[in-house]
């Protein structure tokens, strides 16, 4: 089949290559395998129609059907379950399955011109991507956001013009930039913010013209760059790939002796450790969800963290002062010998630059003796306005959160990869603008909602999977606009609080007696055949 979004998509990368490198490269069709390499790998199953479809999860159960979105008949009518078929949950599980398939391929929404991607939302020319929504000309790239001509870059938002980046937000014209924000026309960076021109930079703060960290001349800095940038073409031209920045990064044995003389007698700060107002809206929140008040949070630890990314402590090389790492894009990558504190990493931004005489001669064949003794990376951020983060990875204007890697407009959520403007949300990944939620994935605007996964608008849904719209429902698939549903068929209210509370009392006693439920939204479509 011929590609309809390959054409703009080639175009695009043709121009931000101009953009960024100040010169094309060569088709963007030679660069795929490069421009995937900080991403997942794209989750591929076979459909039900023989076609190959992209997942947004890796987590579904392998006996499962497959259909894609395209296929997918959101108004088909289901027969109710018969009255044996909701005597008990093993009954249930067993008769839903036989109904139950994932989808891949999700497109919703305002979109257009999407390949080989799933999880996309009001965006337009997409290929080899997912958790994509309100972007245009994207391509081998991951959970990107409100974005323009991103290609190869892992996770990020508000931002234009990137190639191979990692969690950037509000950039412009960069390449290889990671973990930086509100920055333009910079290369081979970590951890900057607020500024342009950089080149082989970390952890700096409102600075141009820099390379090494070291502030050069602009005309001088101009000069370097350019024969940076003819470097950076003719190795891409020729071998369709360069290493990334941790790869250079990773050649380099660390000497610590410039970086603990530029940190000593820092007193790290208090970190947050009340759980206590977290601890009492996690009660709250299952008793809404649930009808029963759970205790103690760290007691579902194993239950709450399956299936999504959660913060795990680490210490940091030059003080052995705590930190938070996790499995989160891109941060993953990061080497264990050079993490450090967000406060180190200020203190190193300003006091460590490479000797000029190197600066001055940057080139792709000395980056790494440049970086050597100034590359140590804080995989911990706070921006903003945020008040007690407990063992939290990233936060922003965020309060009382706990083990979430990023929180950003949040309050009450714990054991989460990336809740955005949302409220008592437990054990989710990506959930957006939702509130009181357990175990919820990749789904925007919920409410009371549990095991949910690429879910939009719904409320007081369980166990429920590329559903829209859905109000009371029970064990649905790739289905919208229904209340009292339960296997997609509607059943009334009766017949769906009397199933639901057969489900409800099981996971429950599970949950009390200290077990991890072995029933997910991820594999309940096998549950008939385990």
């Amino acid at each position: 089949m011929v590609s309809q979004a390959y054409p703009v998509l080639d175009k695009e990368w043709r121009s931000t290559c101009r953009a960024v490198l100040g010169g094309e490269v060569g088709p963007l069709s030679g660069f795929g395998r490069w421009l995937s390499g900080l991403n997942d790998p794209l989750a591929l199953r076979k459909s039900e129609s023989g076609e190959n479809v992209v997942m947004t999860s890796p987590y579904y159960c392998a006996g499962a059907r497959a259909i894609s979105q395209k296929n997918a008949d959101f108004m088909r009518k289901f027969a109710p379950l018969s009255i044996n078929e909701m005597k008990d949950i093993d009954s249930l599980l067993d008769a839903v399955s036989q109904r139950a398939s994932y989808c891949g391929g999700i497109v919703i929404g305002n979109s257009g011109f999407i390949e080989k991607s799933s999880s996309v939302s009001d965006s337009f020319f997409v290929s080899d991507s997912v958790r994509v929504s309100g972007c245009k000309n994207v391509a081998h790239s991951q959970w990107m956001r409100l974005s323009e001509n991103i290609f190869g870059t892992n996770e990020g938002g508000s931002s234009r013009f990137c190639i191979r980046c990692c969690v950037v937000f509000g950039n412009q014209r960069s390449f290889e930039l990671w973990i930086s924000g509100n920055t333009s026309d910079s290369y081979y960076s970590y951890g900057l913010e607020d500024c342009r021109d950089c080149i082989f930079s970390f952890n700096l703060i409102g600075k141009s013209h820099c390379i090494g960290n070291l502030q050069l001349e602009k005309s001088k800095y101009a000069a370097i760059k350019s024969k940076l940038l003819a470097e950076i073409r003719q190795e891409l031209e020729k071998n369709k790939g360069l290493p990334s920045l941790v790869d250079i990064i990773g050649r380099e044995k660390p000497d610590y002796s410039a970086a603990l003389a530029a940190v000593k007698g820092l007193k790290p700060s208090p970190r947050d450790n009340d759980k206590s107002r977290l601890e009492e809206a996690f009660a709250s929140a299952s008793s809404v969800v649930l009808g029963e008040r759970l205790s103690g949070i760290d007691k579902h630890a194993a239950w709450l963290s399956r299936h999504s990314i959660i913060p795990r402590d680490s210490k940091s090389v030059l003080g052995m002062a705590k930190l938070q790492v996790s499995d989160y894009p891109g941060m993953k990558l990061l080497p264990a010998n050079r993490l450090v504190t967000q406060e180190e990493a200020s203190l190193l931004g300003e006091r460590l630059h490479a000797p000029a005489a190197l600066a001055e001669s940057a080139s792709l064949e000395n980056a790494g003796e440049i970086l050597g003794s100034i590359a140590y990376f804080p995989p911990e951020r706070r921006i903003g306005t945020y008040k007690n983060l407990v063992a939290c990875q990233w936060g922003s204007q965020s309060s009382d959160c706990y083990r979430t890697v990023v929180c950003a407009h949040c309050k009450y959520c714990g054991f989460n990869a990336w809740p955005r403007s949302s409220e008592n949300c437990y054990g989710c990944g990506i959930v957006y603008d939702s509130q009181f939620c357990f175990k919820c994935h990749d789904s925007v605007n919920l409410k009371r909602c549990l095991e949910v996964d690429s879910g939009r608008e719904c409320s007081d849904t369980w166990f429920s999977h590329n559903v829209e719209a859905m109000q009371n429902c029970l064990f649905c698939f790739n289905t919208k606009s229904k209340r009292y549903a339960v296997g997609n068929a509607e059943v009334g209210k009766e017949t769906f609080e009397k199933t639901k509370g057969i489900v409800r009392e099981w996971l429950v006693s599970e949950l009390k007696s200290g077990k991890t439920p072995k029933l997910s939204v991820f594999n309940m479509a096998c549950a008939g055949k385990q």
